[in-house]
């Protein structure tokens, strides 16, 4: 095997000859190679005759009828093994079959990009050919179940560009479907399918019915294309000839008189649409713009080999502007048998037989976006979860920026961005805007970018303006999701405050964060049905954060939750400039991608959703931190929910706060019977700005206080050392609350005695607030045993009580009510016996 001239070969080429040579010596005469012809002319491929021995190859009826010894010709690039080589027949055996383009071209690889190895060079390439040959003879070429390759087109790129985003019609049961399909004309050069018109159904009159039957914008450049879907496959590639086309179309019962006619009254259909608002029809009327001539051939090629029925290939020809011509000779024609179809009169049928003899088709750029025949490529991600959704971004900064691309790229169906702020120098360092930009708002820049990505599908609304204001313009409940993406405590207060006013459940809301120097972030999920907004659900991780013995969010609590607030201020603009974090766009962008993803996949999988949760994200350090690595969820449940009917305050009771609650209550019910009231201090936080009282522990009864069946008095022992270690342990996060007791088998209501411990409060310790809330637990009979048993929650009463009577330094020893007289009561702590009369004396405070 030896090149027929002389001409010097590149080293690669000469690479591939060396692995062909060893190839055929090894392949014990299945193989041979012959009449190398060296690199001629422009395209510089070697040539290589091989002969494939395939008489040993399993056949079956519906495979290729190969020959004994198959002969072609290996075609070798210059730049070999960095492209792959291409193989041709010399004869059009093989033409029609899947996979031969143009009746000589063997299709090897579906995708040289990601099939074609350069290591394996000619050995993975004749493996590949020989694979052609056995799926050839076994008709396996589309093997079942994979896609089926689609006819070619040879485009021509000055024919322009076709999108399809709509998906197509099929061909009818008795013939081809005729009709036309609705263009959107984006520039000179594309156009976009948004719409089908059958030719038996009614079409616009005018260009603004148009708009409106696609969903198009006011202003839109629209027209209409004639399209012809016939009932089989017609070829595997479509003819260079308009002759060979209409002969091939003609197969399918589709005459060049109906071809004709469709594309003429097509055509003049168009000059109707586009002639001026009030103008009278008049054929001769030069000043009507011409629309372009697309006509679309649709076959039954697409689909799964071995699957279901088919589903239809396009392709669009462009026709030269002459075609107008043929719409102007028609105009007057009378119709034929079909109702609508045009009946060609002879001129116009010799003009246009004599057209399609001398024209070669040239077909456009189709670039498919139709759901029935493509597949998105983040159909498989938590993002899918966004495709058809509404969502509302607060923010269009280095969060809310990159969250609102995301969005709009995932197919949400609305988009609103809201934000007050203007583009200006600093933030282009980060965020996604441009020079042009600087002076303008932040929220107008970005959804008129954000609508450009997917006009059809998606669109974007700014709200400019302060974000607590502009919210109550929107009816929220029409979203599926809001992302706060502010960094601003006053709107995370402004949300906790309308979500707990709202009666109607509200939509998701996802709160993101990054710490002072991008290096970490936090997502906080508050879900449909959550009872806490995004500043709760913060406020729990800061909560589990400061009290973690293992200290793994230490650094957690020094970014985003200081004891001490920060003195060390990133201002880029000293003295003039918000402080802000210092990262670049790397940073935020990689966070703000892992946290929105993040939330997807809570939303995206309902058995893995909390109704809280938070998300903590760390970026890659260097080889030698000891930052924690990886993210990190914290999840809690829902809350107990009862409300202040004075305040109308929400309080929102933690599990094991009302947990501590009922075992203290259950261990009661054992010791010292099933009417004996008990109760304990709380421990939390009220927030006047939203609303809300929180209430993370209680603790059982104190060793000092008096448990009767009637009254219950808290005492003072071991209460102020308990709640100093707790506000150092939660970072006085979680502070002396207030007082909870029971009322076993009773309403639980205030009685005489609660009401007037209400206004003194008498719990004095070191630092008394001057109100606490009272919580009774009660319930009748069957509530409170169920609650006992199951956990179900009992009746609650709350009342956040001001102090209205002074309180002393050092109260007297605890005293029953002289109205209880003689009764038997019992001590707390852990005290198993019970004592008569009188009470026992207040201990001691340490």
């Amino acid at each position: 095997m030896n090149p027929s001239t002389t001409l010097e070969l590149t080293e690669g080429q000469q690479l591939a000859l060396d692995q062909l040579h060893r190839i055929v010596q090894a392949s014990q005469g299945s193989m041979a190679a012959t009449h190398v012809t060296t690199p001629t002319g422009r395209s510089g491929y070697v040539e290589v005759r091989v002969s494939v021995g395939c008489a040993n190859l399993p056949r079956t009826q519906g495979g290729l009828r190969l020959r004994s010894v198959e002969a072609v010709t290996l075609l070798i690039p210059a730049d070999f093994p960095f492209a792959a080589p291409s193989v041709r027949t010399r004869h059009t055996r093989f033409a029609g079959a899947p996979h031969v383009n143009w009746g000589h071209h063997l299709c090897l690889y579906r995708s040289t990009a990601t099939e074609w190895d350069p290591a394996d060079g000619m050995y993975g390439f004749i493996n590949r050919l020989l694979d052609w040959f056995e799926a050839g003879a076994a008709g396996e070429l589309d093997r079942p179940g994979e896609p089926l390759h689609p006819p070619n087109a040879l485009t021509d790129h000055t024919a322009g560009l076709l999108v399809i985003r709509r998906d197509a019609p099929a061909a009818l049961p008795d013939g081809p479907w005729l009709g036309a399909a609705v263009l959107h004309q984006v520039n000179d050069t594309r156009c976009d399918v948004v719409g089908w018109l059958a030719i038996d159904e009614p079409w616009p009159a005018t260009l603004e019915q148009v708009r409106e039957t696609a969903e198009l914008p006011v202003g839109a450049r629209a027209f209409l294309a004639p399209v012809v879907v016939n009932t089989k496959h017609l070829t595997f590639e479509y003819p260079l000839t308009a002759q060979a086309l209409v002969a091939s179309l003609a197969r399918d019962h589709v005459t060049p008189r109906q071809l004709l006619g469709l594309t003429g009254f097509v055509v003049d259909h168009n000059r109707t649409l586009l002639r001026p608002d009030g103008d009278a029809p008049d054929e001769d009327d030069e000043d009507i713009p011409v629309a372009p001539v697309h006509l679309l051939l649709g076959t039954p090629s697409r689909g799964i080999a071995g699957g279901g029925p088919r589903q239809t290939h396009l392709v669009a020809w462009h026709l030269p502007d002459f075609a107008d011509r043929l719409g102007r000779l028609t105009a007057e024609t009378a119709l034929s048998n079909h109702p609508r179809l045009i009946e060609l009169g002879d001129e116009v049928l010799q003009f246009g037989t004599e057209w399609l003899t001398g024209l070669r088709t040239r077909w456009m750029r189709v670039y498919e976006a139709r759901p029935e025949v493509t597949v998105r490529r983040d159909h498989a991600t938590p993002a899918a979860w966004l495709r058809g959704k509404r969502i509302l971004v607060l923010g269009a900064g280095a969060l809310g920026a990159p969250v609102a691309d995301m969005c709009a790229r995932a197919g949400a169906t609305h988009l609103t961005v809201a934000d007050q702020a203007l583009v200006h120098p600093g933030i282009l360092a980060r965020q996604p805007y441009t020079d042009a930009d600087i002076g303008h708002f932040k929220a107008s820049v970005l959804a008129d970018r954000l609508n450009r990505i997917d006009p059809h599908h998606t669109r974007v609304e700014a709200l400019v303006g302060d974000i607590t204001t502009r919210l109550s313009e929107l009816d929220l409940h029409t979203f599926d999701l809001i992302w706060d993406c502010t960094a601003n405590r006053v709107v995370r207060a402004h949300l906790e405050r309308a979500r707990r006013t709202d009666i109607a459940p509200w939509p998701h809301l996802a709160t993101l964060m990054i710490g002072h120097h991008a290096t970490r972030g936090l997502a906080a999920l508050s879900s449909h049905g959550a009872t806490g907004g995004g500043a709760d659900v913060l406020r729990r991780t800061a909560l589990a954060a400061h009290t973690d013995t293992t200290h793994t969010f230490d650094d957690l609590i020094e970014d985003f939750f200081p004891t001490q607030p920060r003195t060390e201020l990133f201002q880029p603009e000293p003295g003039c400039s918000d402080a802000t974090f210092t990262g670049s766009a790397a940073d935020v962008t990689a966070l703000a991608g892992q946290l929105a993803i993040g939330i997807l996949h809570a939303l995206a999988d309902p058995a893995d959703r909390h109704t809280m949760a938070t998300l903590i994200v760390r970026t890659p350090a260097g080889p030698t931190s000891t930052q924690p690595a990886g993210p990190r969820w914290l999840t809690w449940p829902n809350d107990t929910l009862a409300t202040d009917k004075a305040t109308g305050y929400d309080v929102r009771i933690a599990p094991a706060a009302l947990a501590e609650m009922r075992a203290e209550a259950r261990r009661g019910a054992r010791v010292r019977g099933s009417r004996v009231e008990t109760g304990g201090t709380l421990l939390g936080f009220v927030d006047d700005a939203t609303g809300v009282i929180f209430v993370d522990e209680a603790t059982g009864p104190p060793p000092d206080s008096l448990l009767t069946e009637t009254y219950f008095q808290h005492g003072l022992d071991g209460v102020s050392a308990h709640l100093a270690a707790r506000r150092e342990a939660t970072g006085n996060i979680s502070r002396f609350l207030g007082m909870w007791h029971t009322h076993p088998h009773t309403a639980a209501q205030p009685s005489a005695t609660d009401r007037a411990a209400m206004t003194s409060l008498t719990l004095p310790l070191d630092e008394a607030p001057a109100r606490a809330l009272v919580l009774i637990a009660g319930g009748p009979q069957p509530v409170w045993h169920k609650w006992l048993a199951t956990g179900d929650g009992p009746d609650l009463y709350a009342h956040l009580a001001t102090r209205t009577a002074s309180a002393t330094a050092e109260p007297p020893s605890p005293q029953l009510p002289a109205r209880l007289g003689p009764v038997t009561w019992w001590p707390g702590g852990y005290a198993t016996r019970p004592h008569s009369s009188f009470p026992f004396p207040r201990k001691a405070r340490p």
